[in-house]
């Protein structure tokens, strides 16, 4: 059964809470103004905008952290990207006590122990375009398009009608009940991978799920039989691979796990015993999966 105040009342129980939401925008807001007007950053003619999950609308839950792209005027080569990355961490030292560097940004724990996540960033060309980022781990910059990400996803919400956003949040959630931390792939393969299967408004929510997990396990189910992590591309910039650091075996416990949710979901859709289609729909979303009150 397609149960669609059920999975309604699943998106409403997952949405972050506006509490959440009020912290990490003060926090953001104001390391980007430090920053901003910081003596030495601003050599570097600084500007900032927000990435990730938060700012694509498609966190989930608690808001813990929010990434920042800070775009300078530099030559990334001719800059070592730990040295650009150490650079920040000393500008952001001057005012938070917890910083710590990363292999792609800079850390930052406010004292209320909410962590934002500073990106250095090279623009190709324009500021709205592609950019480069370092890479400590690497020792090299790699491209990204933190911009092209959004404005993805914002037309393929228009062109789903929000199912693409609720789909991605349900399938997070899902993704964070299962039982192995090696079955857990990052947020925005997720993303990537739903963003590869809903393109149009499906008719319910339970088909987009279905459609999903039938859709991933068909495409990749190949790869796991050749012992191969397949390229999945950024819908925001197709040339970058977003797979590029998972393992074989965190994909091949991920299929493992898209395996058998398919095979619960296609039961949960097609059985016409209400009682049963909620029971199953719970395996795969627990008791979040109540009517919309």
């Amino acid at each position: 059964m397609e149960l669609d105040s059920y999975f309604r009342g699943l998106l409403a129980s997952i949405e972050p809470d506006p509490s959440a939401v009020a912290i990490a925008k003060k926090c953001h807001e104001e390391l980007r103004s430090t920053l901003q007007s910081d003596e030495e950053v601003s050599k570097a003619d600084p500007d900032s905008f927000l990435a990730g999950s938060y700012a694509r609308h498609t966190a989930i839950r608690d808001i813990k952290d929010v990434d920042i792209i800070l775009l300078l005027d530099l030559d990334q080569n001719g800059t070592a990207p730990e040295v650009v990355v150490a650079w920040v961490q000393a500008a952001l030292q001057r005012y938070y006590s917890k910083v710590r560097p990363q292999g792609r940004s800079v850390r930052v724990t406010t004292d209320g122990d909410f962590e934002l996540d500073v990106v250095p960033a090279v623009p190709m060309s324009r500021r709205d375009g592609p950019v480069w980022i370092p890479d400590r781990d690497a020792a090299q910059w790699v491209p990204t398009h933190p911009k092209g990400q959004i404005a993805f996803s914002v037309q393929r919400n228009a062109d789903t009608e929000q199912y693409y956003k609720h789909l991605v949040k349900m399938m997070k959630y899902w993704r964070d009940r299962l039982p192995s931390a090696l079955a857990r792939p990052n947020s925005y393969i997720i993303e990537s991978l739903v963003a590869s299967q809903i393109s149009v408004k499906p008719a319910y929510y339970a088909h987009a799920v279905v459609r999903m997990l039938s859709g991933v396990d068909s495409a990749y189910s190949v790869h796991v039989a050749a012992k191969i992590v397949p390229n999945i591309p950024d819908p925001g910039y197709s040339t970058v691979n977003v797979a590029k650091r998972w393992k074989l075996g965190e994909f091949q416990a991920f299929m493992e796990a898209v395996k058998k949710a398919r095979g619960i979901a296609e039961a949960a859709l097609k059985s016409e015993d209400e009682d049963k289609s909620v029971a199953l729909w719970r395996e795969l979303f627990g008791n979040r999966f109540q009517p919309r009150s």
